[in-house]
């Protein structure tokens, strides 16, 4: 494989095994990386690992785990650490969007999608850190959203919330771990060709490629080149970013 600058270094990806999250794996692995590839979807998250390992030649430990119970979260943890010899980079990428109006949004539904979304990424990023600051090095890599900036234009309230949630806490998180050497940026993709985009239907879709300066709907890799940049040793000096991965659909 070409650039291998990750060579030595484990890579845990929640939401794993499709989109953004399984392109984001493919990506890191390429570069040289082992993974620790987590998700809900058994049978999607081993058919994934499989077709990482034959085109890349990683080593690959997948996981079927309920990413909002800290017990489980940290018996993960423990098991990569054991099994990998370290913890490196942390991609929190998990993420649901139940498309409700804020009428028919029940407290469990905003409670799931605030667990997922948001308090997941505590659990990891409190598990990951103590292995991390030992070895004084680390990436944490945390998915939010356009709509975590700007309210969205399909968003639910929720998982708008929950996503400005995730901005805010990967912020004071960098203030946190950057004595360390660990950095913590955010990524804000715009529409991207997934299961959640689909969801979102033609129309609205095509309203986003008229808004964006290129004409398109971002493709899961667009994603994961950005993520790989900042997992890598060469995204040293960038830490408490937001990156927007969006076409040009919004510019700050």
């Amino acid at each position: 494989m070409g650039n291998q600058e990750l060579k030595g270094h484990t890579a845990i990806v929640t939401g794993a095994a499709q989109g953004i999250g399984k392109a984001i794996a493919l990506e890191l692995a390429s570069r040289g990386a082992g993974l620790a590839l987590v998700d809900i979807k058994a049978e999607a998250l081993n058919e994934t690992a499989d077709e990482i390992r034959k085109a890349t030649g990683a080593r690959v430990l997948p996981r079927v785990l309920d990413i909002t119970k800290q017990a489980e979260v940290e018996a993960f943890v423990a098991e990569v650490e054991k099994e990998f010899g370290g913890i490196q980079i942390l991609v929190n990428n998990a993420g649901i969007h139940p498309l409700h109006k804020i009428e028919d949004i029940s407290e469990e539904e905003w409670d799931l999608v605030m667990a997922v979304n948001l308090k997941a990424m505590f659990f990891l990023s409190k598990a990951v850190l103590p292995g991390m600051r030992k070895r004084k090095y680390g990436r944490i890599i945390n998915l939010s959203s356009e709509a975590g900036k700007h309210g969205g234009t399909v968003a639910a309230c929720s998982y708008a919330a929950s996503k400005g949630g995730v901005l805010a806490f990967t912020r004071n998180l960098a203030q946190q771990v950057g004595i360390d050497n660990i950095t913590a940026n955010n990524i804000c993709p715009g529409r991207i060709v997934t299961a959640m985009a689909n969801a979102a239907g033609a129309a609205e879709n095509q309203k986003f490629i008229d808004n964006s300066i290129l004409k398109r709907i971002g493709d899961p890799e667009d994603v994961a080149f950005a993520a790989a940049y900042l997992a890598s040793p060469r995204a040293r000096f960038i830490t408490g970013e937001s990156m927007m991965v969006n076409g040009g659909t919004m510019r700050d």
